[in-house]
């Protein structure tokens, strides 16, 4: 990480489901059905180690540091890269969780890593996009990526 521009980023998204936690949690552990980049490891566990990819340019090794069934999933990035500029997201975590409002439930997302000074406004677009739409349309409609 040395040599680049990264500052500290933290950015949170709520979405609102007409749906009980333990619903919407389900849905959440299915990242191979939702998660815009491709997933590989087994099912999402405490412990669990797995692989995002897009292709052979970005790539993350995560681990799931936090797994509370219905409520809360936590995962770490332990190891990471893009290869198009060096940028390296490890330590960042990526945090859900879900809260009972009703017969709905609250899922708030995320972002607590560093991100490129200037890829501030492209983080708020990427995590809106795949909690509001990708994660949304998931849950809602049955249709993954």
């Amino acid at each position: 990480m040395e040599g680049k521009n990264y500052k500290k980023a933290t950015y949170s998204v709520t979405v609102e489901f007409a749906k009980p936690s333990h619903h919407v949690f389900n849905h959440l552990i299915d990242l191979k059905k939702w998660w815009p980049e491709d997933f590989e490891g087994e099912d999402i566990r405490l412990n669990r180690e797995f692989v995002l990819a897009t292709g052979d340019s970005h790539y993350s090794k995560n681990k799931v540091i936090v797994l509370e069934p219905d409520k809360k999933l936590v995962w770490l990035v332990t190891e990471s890269i893009r290869k198009t500029d060096g940028y390296d997201w490890t330590g960042t975590k990526m945090i859900f969780e879900l809260t009972p409002n009703g017969a709905n439930t609250l899922l708030k997302f995320t972002y607590d890593g560093v991100v490129l000074e200037h890829e501030s406004e492209r983080l708020i677009q990427i995590c809106d996009m795949t909690l509001k739409d990708l994660f949304y349309h998931w849950v809602v409609n049955g249709k993954g990526k």
